[in-house]
């Protein structure tokens, strides 16, 4: 029987959920999964299910979810990454740590085992800054005014009056005419920002759920993997865009600027295909 961590058993519920939604929605039997990986049924029905107890050690039960995936037509090797083998250390208690006794220095790589090294000396703390002179402090002062002044004055020396740039003159006619009028400066810096954004696709994606997202721009997988709630992320193609969403309810794309609005039911497994001409009234289907 598998002995897993509390964030195991947490990765498990949401894989295996996952898995079975996924089996179901393309018409699959378990019995026929496992005839195809070799899998016993009852394993894999303990693996949909997050029962740990009828599972066996963690490296075999991520191994059960790559071939699992795999036979799915999921990134393996991507979903059963989610599943940590090992759990993430916990750091000890203050109970735990006053037991040990441990007014010291601790390795990172056995503070968890609270091994004592050697004992912290406690001593006042010493500056070991040198005394200086204070005729030196007097005369770097000096030196200081006169670098800020110098500065001063070549600044002073190169910038001509604010008040006569791009102000027309009548001695130079012809230059006026180079001059960009102030109006024509500020619509030209307020459209700056959007030209990096230009593409004939721009999704911006959110979720409010965790999910399992997979992203290819122009044929080319620039995205695969789960995301926690919080996740944003902006993603561009120059012809086609296709998002794959594990739990579309948890997912809202936004398309070339248009309102958000989610790409399906929550546990729905859906694919958008995303072209230049499509807006927001596409990415509704079937409720």
């Amino acid at each position: 029987m598998a002995k897993l961590a509390p964030s195991q058993i947490e990765q498990l519920h949401s894989i295996g959920a996952y898995l079975r939604q996924v089996r179901q929605e393309q018409g699959l039997s378990l019995d026929s999964i496992a005839n195809q990986i070799f899998i016993r049924p009852v394993l894999l029905q303990a693996l949909e299910n997050g029962n740990d107890a009828e599972l066996p050690e963690p490296v075999f039960v991520q191994g059960f979810i790559r071939r699992y995936a795999d036979a799915l037509g999921l990134d393996g090797q991507a979903l059963s990454s989610e599943f940590a083998v090992t759990p993430v250390d916990v750091l000890p208690t203050p109970e735990l740590l006053e037991q040990a006794d441990t007014n010291g220095v601790v390795k990172p790589e056995t503070r968890h085992s609270i091994r004592v090294l050697e004992k912290a000396e406690t001593a006042s703390p010493v500056s070991t800054l040198p005394k200086q002179n204070p005729l030196l402090w007097i005369a770097g002062l000096g030196a200081l005014v006169v670098i800020i002044g110098l500065g001063i004055w070549a600044i002073a020396g190169r910038n001509p009056d604010p008040s006569t740039v791009n102000r027309p003159t009548e001695e130079s006619p012809e230059d006026n005419a180079n001059l960009l009028p102030d109006t024509e400066a500020e619509e030209a810096l307020e459209e700056a920002p959007n030209v990096a954004l230009e593409a004939p696709v721009v999704v911006e994606v959110s979720l409010s759920d965790r999910s399992w997202l997979s992203v290819t721009a122009d044929g080319e997988t620039v995205f695969e993997g789960t995301s926690e709630a919080g996740f944003e992320e902006t993603w561009t193609a120059e012809d086609t865009l296709v998002l794959t969403a594990g739990n579309a309810g948890g997912v809202e794309v936004s398309i070339n600027g248009n309102e958000a609005v989610p790409v399906g039911q929550t546990g729905d497994v859906r694919t958008l295909t995303i072209t230049p001409e499509m807006d927001a009234d596409d990415v509704e289907g079937p409720s």
